[in-house]
């Protein structure tokens, strides 16, 4: 149940982050994963600062070499992007799976990372492109790399009173990329496993370029350096995409739960990478 709570929509990006400083006020965007922690009592809020119509936090746009997404663009914007199915179709890919088209409607990129669930979707094609958060509160703006951002199930480095700005990248040229995920059904689906992947070949057909990311197979999502480096220097195969799932258990820590074993994480980490890869492979350009 949740208890009387206060509503105020702050004129703009400053005066949010005036209205944030407040103890137990509380960002209000899509409100997917903040209503159901509510409900349990997770959370200590008392008002609500409703920042879903912040313009300057809702745009997709290439600023020189880097693309920046803003925190508020939905799942559902992601999906629709000419400009991410071209140059970030790994990320699209994710955020397509996520819920139903009313969730992906509501639910925003800041969101699923903010909430940091070693299942969310995005995350993973995130970690792929090396992606960069861009945070800030009343005492001024700071950046981080995702993967420092990332602390552990629920938990991040973003401080009292900050807002996840927007999340920029250095878009991947000639890279293929993929994403697949695995849950026990197609709609509403918390990932049993998930994977990102982006290969790259150099002019002799060697790959020059491997990066893998993984959801729901440990506290975070993780980049899998072993898998990554078995890749590295070799002519693309089934045998070698064999051998990256074998050696991928090195990167990974999956445990228990009402969804599935570790076991059947670690088989099915195995499965989701040979399987991204051969993918990733048909499209690179």
């Amino acid at each position: 149940m949740i208890n009387e709570l206060n509503y105020v929509t702050p004129a703009g990006l400053d005066d949010a982050y005036s209205l944030l400083k407040a103890e137990h006020f509380w960002p209000l965007a899509g409100a997917t994963d903040l209503i159901p922690q509510m409900r349990r009592m997770e959370l200590p809020v008392e008002t609500l600062v409703d920042i879903s119509c912040l313009p300057e936090l809702s745009s997709i746009r290439l600023n020189q070499t880097n693309l920046e997404i803003g925190a508020l663009c939905t799942h559902g914007e992601l999906v629709e992007s000419k400009f991410l199915q071209e140059n970030a179709v790994s990320l699209v890919e994710a955020a397509a799976s996520i819920g139903c088209q009313q969730t992906r409607n509501r639910g925003t990129l800041g969101g699923n990372i903010a909430n940091a669930s070693p299942a969310a979707d995005t995350i993973p094609p995130l970690l792929t492109f090396d992606a960069v958060v861009h945070l800030g509160s009343q005492q001024g703006k700071r950046t981080m790399r995702l993967s420092d951002l990332l602390i552990g199930p629920g938990k991040t480095a973003i401080e009292a009173g900050e807002l996840i700005e927007w999340i920029s990248f250095v878009p991947l040229k000639g890279h293929g990329l993929a994403f697949l995920k695995l849950g026990k059904r197609n709609g509403m689906s918390i990932s049993i496993g998930s994977v990102a992947v982006a290969i790259a070949l150099d002019k002799s057909g060697v790959i020059n370029d491997a990066r893998i990311a993984m959801g729901s197979v440990a506290p975070t999502a993780v980049r899998c350096n072993t898998a990554e480096a078995v890749l590295l220097g070799e002519i693309p195969c089934a045998e070698l995409y064999d051998k990256a799932g074998e050696v991928l258990v090195d990167d990974i820590s999956p445990i228990d739960d009402v969804r599935a074993s570790a076991n059947y994480r670690r088989i099915t980490a195995s499965a989701l990478v040979k399987q991204a890869l051969s993918i990733a492979e048909g499209r690179i350009q």
